[in-house]
């Protein structure tokens, strides 16, 4: 149980760092293992690509066993509106970890430029980020701690994203940048809470192989930069069987093996699954990480042809 431990006090020295007014730095986006079938949730510049009113209700829950582990539900929504070559969408977010919970709500817009054989598309999220943390649910070792008040504290600030996204039918490369201004600040009772985001790159990449009419082959990667931390990466694989259901698997630097699986029910509706094996020392302390999809694609143009299965 020495991983509970420290993860439990981890939690609880960041929580008093930010009750003592210090900057403290915070990821706040959560950990998507299904983000090959949803580009949207990396990259806002995926918006209007599956050419159709395309939405997706996530719920992931992380490290199952360990008090206090990651619970998070996504929503999301985007549409191209041909006529001006854009699209839009928006995204909301909701995370819960320990005693401290996040909440995300933006828009996005993203400018494609098509070409005879390839399309290019630009896209700026934007919105609000919010991180409240519940005193009340801390243990404290000293029952007069200074700072066991059972009050709660928020941050509250402007986010923005960018991305380009290179696609055909077949390929696509996609670079984002997130949490461009990465920082906030909080005036709440008399007292100052800042948060530091950090600042983090995306890069995607992969394609779809017709090997026969019943059978797609899909290889991907992802790349994620933090200044100051090592490379990560995911490694994926999948194959569409019988242009219905895909499975496949995925391998990541942070010592994860994913298993997934994506069904379109039919010409409007997927949903998806997956489960990460965790190979870290945490393994000990947990029995793997659960993450379900439900997602439809609606024919927005009347006299356009079915739209699925969407390989990419």
């Amino acid at each position: 149980m020495i991983y509970v431990f420290k993860i439990k006090h981890l939690v609880l020295v960041l929580s008093i760092t930010l009750l003592s007014s210090f900057s403290i730095k915070a990821q706040s986006d959560a950990l998507y293992s299904q983000y090959m079938f949803n580009q949207f949730t990396i990259n806002p510049a995926y918006a209007g690509s599956r050419d159709a009113l395309s939405a997706v209700l996530l719920y992931r829950t992380q490290w199952v066993g360990l008090e206090g582990a990651p619970n998070t539900v996504n929503l999301s929504a985007h549409s191209p509106f041909h006529s001006k070559n854009m699209a839009l969408g928006v995204n909301v977010v909701l995370d819960e970890i320990g005693p401290t919970k996040s909440s995300a709500f933006q828009g996005t817009y993203a400018y494609h430029v098509k070409t005879k054989y390839v399309d290019l598309s630009f896209g700026l999220r934007g919105g609000f980020l919010s991180t409240t943390l519940q005193k009340g649910l801390l243990n404290f070792v000293e029952t007069d701690d200074q700072h066991d008040d059972k009050i709660m504290l928020q941050a509250i600030q402007p986010n923005f994203d960018f991305g380009t996204y290179f696609y055909n039918d077949y390929f696509y490369a996609g670079f984002s940048f997130s949490h461009i201004q990465g920082n906030s600040l909080v005036i709440q009772e008399s007292s100052v809470t800042s948060l530091e985001l950090n600042r983090y790159f995306n890069f995607a990449s992969g394609g779809a192989i017709e090997l026969n009419n019943n059978l797609v082959y899909k290889p991907s990667i992802m790349l994620k930069y933090l200044p100051g931390m090592p490379l990560n990466y995911d490694i994926n694989s999948s194959v569409l069987l019988n242009k219905v259901l895909w499975v496949g698997g995925s391998y990541r630097s942070t010592k994860n093996i994913v298993l997934l699986l994506e069904y379109n029910v039919n010409d409007h509706v997927r949903m998806g699954y997956s489960y990460d094996f965790d190979l870290s020392p945490l393994r000990n302390t947990n029995s793997g990480s659960h993450e379900i999809f439900l997602g439809t694609d609606l024919n927005i143009r009347k006299k356009s042809p079915s739209i699925s299965p969407r390989y990419l």
